[in-house]
């Protein structure tokens, strides 16, 4: 499987590149992040970590792994996943 990194901009180093391709990497294989969709970016300096995790434990899994690979500042936007439960779904049945 192939991880291409996103350029967040025109002036991104081929080394933050591999950096957030490597980060995206481990978030994407790391347990209890399988039902996460988190982006990893360089910008202005820093590793941004943004979307949607499924928890407060899932989020702070991501910032971990992020912050033991990167070795520079780690900007956290990402949000938590609302349960929906069965709130949304209709009974069946009398």
């Amino acid at each position: 499987m192939l991880f291409l990194a996103k350029l967040s901009s025109p002036t991104t180093s081929s080394d933050s590149c591999a950096n957030c391709a490597a980060i995206r990497c481990l978030i994407a294989y790391a347990d209890g992040l399988e039902d996460s969709e988190i982006d990893v970016a360089a910008i202005d300096g820093a590793v941004v970590l943004s979307g949607v995790a499924s928890s407060d434990t899932a989020r702070e899994r991501a910032l971990a792994i992020a912050g033991e690979y990167a070795g520079m500042r780690i900007v956290n936007n990402i949000a938590i996943r609302a349960d929906r439960g069965s709130s949304g779904q209709s009974k069946i049945g009398a």
